[in-house]
């Protein structure tokens, strides 16, 4: 069977939401066995972790649930409502996720505030000086991977840079670090 003919008809998804939004579970059901893959598949291109898709396909299919009486055939077709239910989620997902990574500026106020001994001597910032002596573009790639936790791929499409050049600058910019903190440590 060619995988366009397994697809599911616009005609009868829109019954399906019309059923969950009279609240039939067999309807609900079914409604997620024929649309949770290629939700799904949607969710995985969106946030490359399968396992925090599989999270976000759950609250997806719990929001439909609750909202399924919101839709309204004559606005659109039902898949694209629901992929844009998926979206959301995933965007919202994401959003929290990037409000719990601390910021570069609360990082440099909390070093401010450590760097002072009792005797209110301010001791050097080794990590700082080296992370300074970096170029922009390792520093970035840099704070991207280790601060962010992205993989190289998505540090050059961010930074619209070649592949070959993130993996260098990061790859680089390491063995300065290393460098010059094990230097920083000697003369000290």
């Amino acid at each position: 069977m060619n995988r366009i003919d397994s697809l599911p008809t616009d005609i009868e998804l829109a019954q399906l939401l019309q059923k969950c939004a009279a609240e039939d579970p067999a309807a609900f059901r079914t409604l997620y066995d024929k649309t949770s893959p290629i939700v799904f598949a949607r969710l995985l291109r969106m946030l490359r972790r399968r396992s925090i898709a599989e999270e976000v396909l759950q609250d997806v299919y719990v929001r439909i649930w609750q909202r399924a009486s919101q839709f309204e055939a004559h606005r659109g077709r039902a898949l694209a409502w629901m992929v844009t239910i998926a979206r959301y989620c995933a965007i919202d997902l994401m959003r929290r996720e990037r409000m719990q990574l601390v910021s570069d500026d609360s990082l440099a106020e909390i070093a401010d505030e450590t760097t002072q001994e009792a005797g209110g001597i301010e001791k050097p910032n080794n990590f700082d000086h080296c992370i300074g002596e970096l170029n922009d573009n390792t520093r970035r790639c840099l704070t991207l991977a280790f601060v962010e936790g992205r993989s190289h791929d998505e540090i050059a499409q961010l930074t619209t840079h070649p592949l070959g050049s993130v993996k260098s600058w990061i790859r680089r910019g390491l063995l300065a670090l290393k460098e010059c903190l094990s230097t920083e440590r000697q003369s000290a």
